[in-house]
């Protein structure tokens, strides 16, 4: 038998085991229904405070990622692993200041804002495993066109009419400087509709007809940046304009004499870029350091002592960020504290040594990324691992004065874009063999 004919066999035989592991059509309509219903839940849960309501979402998450991982992991054992055993550990530090008397509750919050989005991780490495990653850039091209249309619409309506809707000023809608409208849309915060325009725009960059149409990429593109703009959110605009250079100098990372021109044309064009875009951004307040300097003063009285046992262990998950402020909402007894800084929201959280483990976590994650790229050629249309990279390098600028990782549905949409990134495509060889099979 010819060495050809053995290798059509073999990869016949793997294209087939992969089909019949393929998840059903009632999954994939499932989890395109969550995201829908995730994008919208925000504008739900203004009119709707039903606990069946709130906890669908969660439910479906918990479901589908529970499922994901188990059609995942015999494929992802190496990665798989480490990452759950740190992921494990910094939960149960987490969770040891319910043994000193902290609240339940606060946990479950904290662990359902924060970790819940994270596991959809499994389900974005089982999307991209059976080539799904069209299929979810359309329907996050779909929410990046309601999100667009939610923000006009309430643009049109005006700040006063939203707020005899039901809508309430300071929390869902907001001025901010020279009485600019901080709106929206179909979350339920301005800040979440910044983030969930940026993610969802990022990744309709990657539906087919974006992949293959330049132009249509490009009009991609301009209505992220142009409606983020508008948006006035600054952190997003940091997201994204860190993602943008990191993905430039992925792209021109290897010498050629094209790569050389462009990086050339590129820094001569830098100095009117950083002019004219510096007083695009003055003009509309966007370089105002008073919010940046408050938060500073907010963080020197609030933050634990790293020389406590409280610095060591944190104050428990959930006792602060999103979750704290959804506590105290209901009515718990609350810190409050919304840190607006993602490592430092972390640390009050697990105390240094979760920090330690986190770093373990992310540096695992970035690792694994870049092996994925360096084995993958760089003709591939997707680039799903340089575009992660690039991501996790815009998350990581933005979370020094946001809780990036606790904005939903930006968090949800962005690990799993980060679970596709991390699929480790199979090659027959790697594909596990039957006693008695051909290999």
């Amino acid at each position: 038998m010819s060495m050809t004919s053995l290798d059509a066999r073999t990869k016949s035989h793997a294209f087939a085991q992969m089909r019949s592991e393929s998840p059903s059509a009632l999954f994939t309509v499932s989890m395109h229904f969550l995201l829908i219903y995730l994008s919208i839940y925000g504008l739900i849960s203004i009119y709707v405070d039903n606990i069946v309501i709130r906890s669908l979402k969660d439910v479906g998450m918990v479901f589908i990622s529970i499922f994901s991982l188990a059609r995942v992991y015999r494929h992802q054992v190496s990665f798989l692993n480490p990452f759950l055993f740190i992921m494990g550990s910094i939960v149960v530090l987490g969770a040891l200041n319910v043994l000193l008397g902290s609240s339940v509750v606060t946990l479950i919050y904290g662990i359902k804002i924060t970790f819940l989005p994270l596991v959809m991780l499994f389900t974005g490495m089982l999307i991209a495993q059976y080539d799904g990653i069209y299929a979810f850039a359309r329907t996050n091209l779909i929410i990046f066109v309601m999100l667009i249309a939610g923000w006009l619409i309430q643009y049109s309506l005006g700040i006063e009419k939203l707020i005899s809707m039901g809508f309430v000023y300071g929390v869902n809608i907001k001025n901010y400087l020279e009485g600019v409208p901080r709106l929206s849309s179909i979350t339920y915060s301005p800040d979440g509709y910044a983030y969930a325009l940026l993610m969802t725009g990022i990744i309709a960059e990657r539906t087919r007809t974006a992949v293959n149409h330049r132009s249509f990429r490009i009009v991609i593109q301009l209505l992220t940046i142009s409606f983020l703009l508008l948006s006035t959110i600054r952190s997003a605009l940091l997201l994204w304009f860190v993602y943008q250079v990191a993905m430039f100098f992925l792209h021109i990372r290897k010498y050629s004499k094209k790569n050389t021109l462009i990086l050339g044309v590129t820094f001569m064009l830098l100095p009117a870029a950083v002019f004219f875009g510096g007083k695009m951004l003055q003009s509309k307040n966007l370089l105002s350091s008073s919010s940046l300097l408050d938060r500073l003063q907010s963080w020197g009285s609030n933050l634990t002592s790293p020389f406590t046992m409280n610095g060591m262990i944190g104050n428990g998950i959930g006792s602060v960020g999103a979750a704290s402020r959804r506590t105290h909402m209901i009515g718990l007894n609350s810190s409050n504290f919304a840190v607006d800084n993602q490592y430092f929201s972390l640390y009050e959280q697990t105390g240094w040594i979760g920090i330690i483990y986190f770093i373990a976590f992310f540096m695992w994650i970035v690792v694994s990324l870049v092996k994925r790229m360096d084995k993958r050629p760089d003709s591939n249309s997707l680039r799903m691992p340089q575009v992660g990279l690039a991501l996790g390098v815009g998350v990581a600028a933005a979370s020094l004065t946001t809780n990036v990782l606790e904005l939903f549905p930006a968090n949800v949409l962005f690990w799993m874009f980060i679970g596709m990134a991390l699929n480790q495509y199979r090659e027959a060889e790697d594909i596990p063999y039957k006693a008695g099979e051909l290999k």
